[in-house]
């Protein structure tokens, strides 16, 4: 029980901004790290749902209220997930060898690419929001738990380069990796049933861009790394959570009259 504790702790201290009591992180009380991840995600989609329910009677512009809803993941997790974004960026913008991509992920420094990345980014995703149908984001918020359990899943079972520091993650044993696993796919398919059930056009085009961002983050990961590292995973939920919506948009924005063609 202290294991699962300690494992709660980390990954509030680690993954978000939540006051948590600071525990060292050694192999033993990360055990079950990842199964925590996703419920930073679920603070973030009920923070979203609320704002949902409270910005008509505090705003009467669209733009403002989408920037919250950017605002909210990005102050909520404490840009975790985004500093691994950028550097993957920088490494495959540098258009170096494998080796020099593996370097720039260990550079704490941002390159150009990553600022301009970063700024569009946030207009594309500020866009997508901001056009997003009121109805749409209930559906829309589970993305944010979504991404995080496949970037557990991921973390447990794709292998990892030689420099990534993503076995601290993974359970030394069968069991605690079997018992990592059940619980990501438990939120997995949970996230697919609530999504389907709420609005089944719309959670279709959420899960396909879901499955759209695994699919391209497991081709940047061995083409260019030859494995994942916590950076390259990290690439992988911001891209997630930007091709979420924009399926989500693209379902909404689907002609339903076909005759008119």
């Amino acid at each position: 029980m202290k294991r699962i504790w300690n494992s709660l702790r980390l990954a509030f201290s680690m993954y978000s901004i939540i006051p948590a009591r600071q525990t060292e992180k050694t192999k033993e009380n990360m055990r079950y790290l990842l199964c925590f991840v996703p419920w930073v995600g679920a603070v973030m989609a009920f923070l979203i749902a609320q704002w949902r329910i409270v910005h008509p009677y505090l705003l009467d512009y669209e733009l403002l209220r989408s920037v919250v809803c950017v605002m909210i993941p990005l102050l909520l997790s404490g840009g975790a997930h985004m500093d691994g974004f950028f550097r993957t960026v920088d490494a495959l913008c540098s258009h170096q060898p494998r080796k020099g991509k593996l370097d720039i992920l260990q550079d704490s420094h941002s390159g150009y690419f990553a600022i301009i990345t970063c700024v569009s980014y946030f207009l594309l995703i500020v866009g997508l929001w901001s056009e997003m149908p009121i109805d749409g984001w209930p559906v829309v918020v589970f993305g944010f738990i979504l991404s995080r359990s496949l970037y557990g899943l991921s973390i447990l079972w794709l292998p990892h380069t030689r420099e990534s520091k993503c076995s601290l993650y993974v359970p030394d044993d069968g069991r605690g990796k079997l018992a990592g696993t059940a619980v990501l796919a438990l939120y997995t398919v949970l996230c697919v049933f609530f999504m389907l059930r709420m609005n089944l056009s719309v959670g279709l085009g959420c899960l396909a861009g879901a499955a759209i961002a695994f699919l391209y983050y497991c081709w940047v990961a061995f083409r260019h790394f030859g494995g994942i590292t916590e950076d390259i995973a990290s690439f992988f939920v911001q891209v997630c959570e930007i091709l979420v919506p924009l399926m989500a948009l693209l379902v909404y924005r689907m002609p339903t009259d076909l005759s008119a063609f």
